[in-house]
């Protein structure tokens, strides 16, 4: 799944940027996070940090590290959130010829996905022309129903002057150039009611469904109490529920203790008591 998310990435003209090569940087522009849990993007680049002019773009309202600002927007829309950043990132002579660009309403999109204009225009503010500006591409991206178009529209971003993308996760490919017209961007999904965020953590031993109060206040459930995690079409879990006060919202962070073959990161969920 990785290495054909990046065959059509390089076959669309995208241009990698080793994570190597990044860290060794001196002299950083604004960064933007998405598609990733904000730890691995601190695990992987520790100097985020401290860094100037970070912004995470996720729905998971989860950021302890008061330096990086997050701005929320709904789950599963990564593909609208990187279509309206082109729009506002992207150079004229980058995009002009994107009919997909042309097909957007602006204002009607950034308020589907409830991604504010004036959010976007900060990120905008932020990109200085003196410095090479970069998009962080974590690997939540690869498992979205709309990856292959995710793939063309973040190698239209690598063609930019101003702007190097990098990932967190790299798959080294030889390919031909074969270009593909980016696809008009597809109608907002819904992911009402409880969500959960799928990570993998190989310190734990059990699965645990980390949450905020009001999270568990709408799944009827408290603190450290056994519950099964219902999913709409994978096997139910046992898991423990830990209230954490840094997570806010609907969206809440289940551990995993192995990898498991699930499509999406962000997955509806349903709780209920074990008997």
């Amino acid at each position: 799944m990785l290495r054909e998310f990046f065959e059509i990435y390089c076959q669309n003209g995208g241009k990698i940027t080793p994570l190597s090569q990044y860290l060794k940087e001196e002299q950083k522009g604004a960064a933007v996070l998405l598609g990733g849990f904000i730890l691995d993007f601190l695990d992987k680049i520790p100097t985020l940090a401290t860094q100037k002019n970070v912004f995470l773009l996720s729905p998971l309202n989860f950021n302890p590290n008061s330096n990086i600002k997050q701005f929320l927007y709904e789950v599963g829309c990564e593909e609208s959130v990187l279509a309206l950043l082109a729009e506002f990132l992207l150079q004229d002579e980058v995009i002009k010829n994107q009919s997909f660009i042309k097909e957007l309403d602006i204002g009607y999109l950034a308020s589907e996905i409830n991604l504010a204009e004036e959010e976007i225009f900060e990120i905008q503010k932020s990109f200085g022309d003196n410095l090479k500006n970069t998009l962080i591409i974590g690997k939540d991206v690869v498992t979205h129903k709309n990856a292959n178009n995710i793939a063309k529209i973040l190698a239209l971003f690598s063609q930019s002057k101003s702007l190097e993308v990098v990932f967190l996760e790299e798959e080294k490919v030889s390919v031909l150039p074969h270009y593909e017209e980016i696809s008009k961007i597809g109608e907002v999904g819904s992911f009402d009611g409880l969500v959960a965020y799928l990570h993998y953590e190989h310190l734990i031993k059990t699965p645990i469904l980390k949450a905020s109060k009001q999270f568990g206040l709408v799944g009827k459930v408290g603190n450290g109490e056994k519950i099964k995690v219902i999913f709409d079409s994978l096997e139910a879990l046992e898991v423990e529920f830990c209230e954490n006060k840094e997570i806010k919202g609907m969206v809440g962070i289940l551990s995993l203790p192995k990898k498991e073959n699930f499509c999406f990161c962000y997955q509806k969920i349903k709780l209920d008591k074990v008997m």
